[in-house]
């Protein structure tokens, strides 16, 4: 009987499902008045914020906890600026649209804007 137990056990399929990450590829506004832009890509996971780092030719992982979480946004900083990705639903649409903005708080000023395709993927 056991045997028969451990045998359809081992027949039925069991599934796992992992956790979701979310992949950023945000472009420079400015693209829409003509200016070519390659876009910028970036994933967040439960583990953290992965970019690539183009001085260090590496990709590089910031941890979770060092994010600032809201209820429609989440800030990313780094030495000299911050990036802030944000929900927004523009006048006359009835979906929201990802943004990020590229923040200099050290001249306290805003450098870039960006609109972001985000894609949902689970992680391997």
């Amino acid at each position: 009987m056991l045997r028969l137990i451990i045998f359809i056990y081992l027949l039925i399929p069991s599934f796992s499902f992992a956790d979701q990450g979310l992949n950023f590829s945000c472009t420079n506004m400015l693209a829409t008045f003509g200016k070519k832009f390659q876009p910028l890509n970036y994933k967040l996971e439960a583990t953290g914020f992965h970019y690539f780092d183009k001085k260090q030719n590496k990709f590089m992982i910031i941890p979770s906890k060092e994010l600032d979480f809201g209820e429609d946004h989440f800030t990313v900083k780094f030495k000299d600026y911050e990036l802030g990705f944000q929900k927004i639903v523009f006048a006359g649409d009835t979906e929201p649209t990802i943004t990020m903005s590229k923040y200099d708080h050290k001249n306290n000023k805003f450098l870039d804007h960006y609109v972001c395709d985000l894609k949902r993927e689970f992680i391997n």
